[in-house]
């Protein structure tokens, strides 16, 4: 029993799903029609907008962490300066899904980590100022 738990627990991190582009430019798309006021007939639209201004915020949270810690060994990072007006959730959205248009379509089961995604669309879409 004791192998069969160990083994349970080492197959785990196997099972692991991190958030993909794909699934962000859905639910950013859900969104975008909330944050405009738009209707929607998807039952899971709420819980689609919630995920990507949720993944967004957290996002920002680690930037701001990591500039902050960055800053305490004298560098600066300044990859990207995003809007701190509290209208920005709709301008972050944009943000994510122009930069999305301007690629590729993602290929079947695509992988590619939506922090990736996140990343390159706010550095083009907020670029700091000197």
């Amino acid at each position: 029993m004791r192998k069969f738990l160990f083994g349970l627990l080492c197959a785990l991190p196997l099972l692991a799903h991190a958030y993909t582009g794909p699934e962000l430019q859905e639910d950013c798309l859900a969104a975008e029609i909330l944050l405009t006021g738009q209707k929607s007939t998807d039952i899971f639209h709420s819980v689609k907008s919630s995920r990507c201004l949720n993944y967004l915020d957290g996002f920002l949270d680690g930037y701001d962490i990591a500039d902050r810690l960055a800053e305490k060994v004298g560098v600066r990072i300044d990859a990207f300066c995003p809007p701190r007006e509290i209208e920005a959730r709709v301008r972050l959205v944009r943000a994510v899904l122009a930069y999305l248009d301007r690629q590729p379509p993602f290929p079947a089961n695509s992988t590619v980590p939506a922090a990736h995604v996140v990343a390159g669309a706010f550095s083009k879409a907020f670029s700091c100022k000197e």
